[in-house]
């Protein structure tokens, strides 16, 4: 009984960070629909960057949480 209160911390912290990076990808999406308006070089350049941050955000931040 002793952890118990550490373990809800935990569950609280992850859950926390489960839903943020749930509700922060939207955002990305967003950002990414908003990039392919965009004229040729700045689109690459934007499409690249918010492949490698949705990436960082799935399998870094919101999958680890998650599980």
């Amino acid at each position: 009984m002793e952890y118990y209160n550490y373990l809800k911390s935990l569950h609280l912290i992850f859950v926390i960070t489960w839903f943020a990076g749930l509700f922060y990808i939207v955002r990305l999406f967003v950002y990414q629909i908003e990039a392919a308006q965009k004229p040729s070089p700045e689109k690459e350049i934007l499409r690249k960057q918010y492949k490698i941050m949705t990436y960082r955000l799935w399998y870094i931040i919101t999958w680890p949480s998650a599980v």
